[in-house]
């Protein structure tokens, strides 16, 4: 019995399927076949199934066609109120195919709608019951008003003439409350087969780019409400840089778009705080704008409700400083000689003191009956006091009241001389280039909190929240660099324009946190070639490239990030970039200058000073303690002699 069941739905799906039915499932399968990425079949069909088994003998067949494609395509049917809200597809997998004389076919028109199956990369093909109606002109049936069908759509439609060639077309809005554009997609008939329309080989980008003159709306954040009335002008470029620099980017978008620009201002970027989200993010996520009008940091947050498109500018925020003198970091003192050749100096002084005392004790030997006759205060006596003292004054270039006598004494002084004279000029030339020298070793925000330099930050509305306890509070560095250098009192301080703090930087070792590309555009003009030299950068907020956005989701995102390419393509916004901002200047010119020497690189050796001059006071101390005690003794020793 179950070999004839088995052999009869055989010969039902070659001859159990009408002739309109075959039509239906040829269309299908040469519109799948026309899309040229993989594609995996959702359908929502009622063709009627079989008693004795849960497919129809039309939903086996669909089955069968579509895996013997040379790109085999699987298929998934959905039976009566059932939904994918838990599928594992790829979006760009996916083609639903519908036929809208089920009785759930509206329900499940909604529940796509709802849930963002109309929005790009997925596809829709309808049949069943005509959804234009043709009366001197194609309108869509109402049922379709309230469904989210936009520009990113790709829904296509049959619809059936007079004759066997059947008519396929898409149909989307721009926005809910314009009119339906239907675009000819394709012909059908089953003696040509799928013939797709010439004007589908542009994208749908390129062929729905044309806004017919709606609104698009952008929000840009300023802190100045003088850049209102002259967002495109560069009369006093440093006030509100990137919202000028980026609005002048996206002019061209709407001419791209044939759109009509609308600008709304908001003072601050956005930040969620409070549970929503404020200023121009607050814009963008409300719906109150399509477009972000400015260039934003990409953050966790923030990518949960916008879509980043394009990095039109060059500009990134970093601490930015000249490279410090070398003292400000090591002690220069230490510097001339690697640590081999102070070990090896050590053991060389060690050894001429060792020589010194054979040498002294041979010479008080050899002309001790000579030195009691003259009485010679100038011999070196044999005692290691006195034989360190004399090394010493060797080594600072000092010479000695004392001295050996002898030939060989004399040439042992000779050679002690003459090793310290090279030791103390090359010391002495590495100590100069040394003190004009400037030091690389603060590359981290680590050295950076351990570094002498001051700092300061660019008056900007992101810095009152990447400078905050709440931003810095899971990274220990930044928030011991806040607490410390940027806000010790838990209130920023030097907060300054961007040209004040330039020029501080250019006087003094001080790292500023600027917009670089504004910021080098102020270098070039007040700095000397060589103060051009040595500009070092400081990462603060990581991924610093700012982007132009969208909501996440807008069904404009294609269009926009194809626009903003095409802008890129054609030199506009390198051309903007060029006219607002600057790249770090070259350096041409090293060593134009000689600075002068400041506490700072002499530090240590007042610090010697000053421990050498305590430890003489309690060396003298200790020997008048010392010298009253003998005195005492000798007293009582004399008294007691007398007695």
């Amino acid at each position: 019995m179950k070999y004839l069941t088995f052999f009869l739905n055989i010969i039902c799906l070659n001859f159990c399927v009408s002739l309109s039915t075959n039509s239906e499932l040829k269309i299908i399968v040469d519109v799948a076949k026309s899309f040229t990425k993989p594609t995996s079949v959702v359908a929502k069909m009622c063709w009627e199934s079989n008693k004795r088994s849960k497919y129809a003998p039309v939903e086996a067949k669909l089955a069968k066609m579509l895996a013997n494609l040379d790109r085999p395509m699987n298929i998934r049917y959905l039976r009566e109120n059932e939904t994918i809200e838990n599928d594992n597809y790829p979006n760009n997998d996916l083609l639903f195919i519908m036929n809208r004389t089920c009785e759930d076919a509206n329900a499940f028109i909604r529940w796509a709608s709802a849930n963002h199956k109309f929005r790009k990369s997925y596809r829709w093909l309808i049949l069943g019951k005509s959804i234009i109606t043709n009366d001197q002109t194609f309108k869509v049936s109402p049922e379709f008003d309230n469904i989210g069908i936009s520009v990113d759509s790709e829904v296509i439609i049959i619809e059936e003439n007079n004759t066997d060639e059947v008519s396929l077309h898409t149909f989307y809005k721009l926005k809910p409350h314009t009119e339906w554009i239907i675009e000819h997609y394709g012909n059908w008939s089953p003696i040509t087969g799928f013939i797709k329309s010439r004007t589908r080989i542009e994208s749908n980008v390129m062929r729905r780019k044309d806004f017919m003159g709606e609104t698009l709306i952008t929000s840009v954040a300023i802190s100045d409400n003088r850049t209102k009335t002259d967002l495109l002008g560069l009369g006093n470029i440093f006030i509100d840089t990137p919202a000028k620099s980026s609005f002048r980017t996206i002019v061209p978008l709407f001419d791209f778009l044939n759109a009509t620009k609308v600008v709304i201002f908001s003072d601050t970027w956005g930040y969620f705080i409070n549970g929503s989200w404020n200023g121009m993010i607050g814009d963008i996520s409300r719906g109150e704008a399509d477009l972000c009008g400015i260039v934003t940091f990409i953050t966790k947050e923030r990518m949960t409700i916008l879509e980043y498109l394009t990095h039109p500018t060059p500009i990134t925020l970093k601490f930015v400083f000249r490279q410090p003198p070398l003292s400000y970091q090591n002690n220069l003192f230490l510097l001339p000689f690697s640590t081999g050749v102070w070990l090896c100096t050590g053991a060389f002084i060690v050894i001429l003191i060792a020589i010194l005392y054979i040498n002294t004790r041979w010479d008080a030997k050899k002309y001790k009956y000579y030195n009691k006759q003259k009485i010679d205060q100038t011999c070196l006596p044999p005692t290691w006091s006195d034989i360190t003292i004399f090394v010493l004054s060797a080594i600072s270039q000092q010479g000695s009241s004392n001295e050996l006598k002898g030939t060989l004494g004399r040439l042992v002084m000779f050679l002690v001389f003459l090793a310290f004279v090279f030791l103390y000029t090359s010391y002495s030339a590495n100590i100069v280039v040394l003190l004009q020298s400037t030091s690389n070793q603060i590359r981290t925000l680590s050295d950076l909190l351990h570094s002498r330099l001051e700092l300061g930050l660019e008056h900007a509305p992101f810095n009152k929240f990447y400078f905050s306890s709440a931003y810095t509070a899971d990274d220990p560095i930044k928030k011991a660099l806040v607490d410390t250098k940027i806000a010790p009192k838990g209130v920023l301080t030097n907060v300054m324009n961007i040209e004040q703090g330039v020029r501080i930087m250019q006087k003094r070792p001080f790292a500023f946190n600027m917009n670089t590309g504004t910021g080098y555009r102020i270098v070039s003009a007040i700095f000397q070639e060589h103060e051009k030299c040595g500009l070092q950068e400081i990462e603060y907020i990581p991924n610093s490239n700012p982007w132009l956005c969208s909501r996440r989701l807008s069904p404009y995102g294609e269009l926009f990030k194809v626009g903003y390419i095409r802008i890129q393509e054609h030199g506009l916004s390198d051309r903007e970039n060029r006219l607002i901002y600057a790249k770090k200047p070259a350096c041409t010119v090293m060593g134009g200058s000689f600075g002068s020497v400041n506490m700072v690189d002499f530090h240590p050796v007042c610090l010697v000073l000053l421990y050498g001059m305590i430890l003489a006071f309690l060396l003298l101390g200790v020997e008048i303690l010392v010298h009253r005690k003998q005195m005492k003794i000798r007293n009582q020793a004399a008294a007691a002699a007398v007695e």
